[in-house]
C-alpha cells in the first residue's frame, strides 16, 4: 500500500515539475524587465543621492565653468566677440548664464543607468558609455552655444527654444543613442566577457 501511495506522490510532483503554473511563466517571461527597471530605478536614485552631497555642488560648479569657458570659445570661433564672466557669456547684444540644467548631466546619466541596467556584457556597456556619453556633452555645448544665437537672433523664441525644444532634444538623443548602442550590443560579435 505505502509503495502505491509513493508512485502517485511522485508521478504528481514529476507533473507539478514539468508543467510550471501561469504564474511562473508570467514571472519568467517579465523577469528581465521588472529587473531593468529595478537596477535603472536604483541607479536614478544614486545619482539623486549623489547629486545633494556638497562634493558634487563644487565638482558641478566646475563642470558649468568649463562648459561656459568651451561655449565662450566655441562664440569666438565663430566671430562673436563675447566675455566670460564667471557663468555668464556675454557681448553687447547678449548675455546669458549656464546654470544647473545646462549641463547635460542629468542626460548622460539617464544614458549610463539605461545601459548599465541593460542584460548585456560589461565590455559593450564600458563602450556605449564610453562612447555615448561625452555625445552627450558636446551636444550639450551645441545646446549652450544656439541658445546665444537664439538670444542673439530671435530673443523672443528664446525661452521657447531653451525650456521646451533643446529638453525634447536631450530626451531623444538619449533614447536614440540608447537604442542603437542595443541594436549594436545584439548584433556585434565581441566575445562575451561577463
Amino acid at each position: 500500500m505505502k509503495k502505491g501511495r509513493r508512485r502517485k506522490r511522485n508521478a504528481r510532483s514529476a507533473r507539478r515539475e514539468r508543467q510550471p503554473g501561469p504564474l511562473a511563466d508570467w514571472w519568467s517571461s517579465r523577469k528581465p524587465v521588472f529587473r531593468f527597471a529595478l537596477v535603472f530605478g536604483g541607479l536614478l536614485v544614486l545619482f539623486w543621492a549623489v547629486l545633494l552631497t556638497p562634493a558634487a555642488d563644487r565638482i558641478l560648479l566646475e563642470y558649468l565653468r568649463a562648459n561656459a569657458w568651451l561655449s565662450a570659445g566655441i562664440l569666438r570661433l565663430q566671430g562673436e566677440p563675447v566675455l566670460l564672466e564667471g557663468l555668464t557669456i556675454r557681448s553687447a547684444r547678449f548675455a546669458m548664464a549656464v546654470r544647473r540644467g545646462c549641463d547635460a548631466i542629468e542626460p548622460a546619466w539617464l544614458f549610463t543607468a539605461a545601459v548599465l541596467a541593460f542584460p548585456a556584457p560589461w565590455r559593450r556597456k564600458a563602450c556605449g558609455i564610453a562612447l555615448g556619453v561625452p555625445v552627450l556633452l558636446l551636444f550639450n555645448l551645441l545646446r549652450v552655444t544656439s541658445l546665444y544665437w537664439a538670444g542673439v537672433k530671435a530673443p523672443a523664441l528664446f525661452f521657447t527654444i531653451h525650456l521646451e525644444i533643446w529638453p525634447a532634444a536631450f530626451i531623444l538623443a538619449v533614447l536614440l543613442l540608447w537604442f542603437l548602442w542595443m541594436r549594436w550590443t545584439r548584433a556585434c560579435e565581441l566575445p562575451d566577457l561577463v
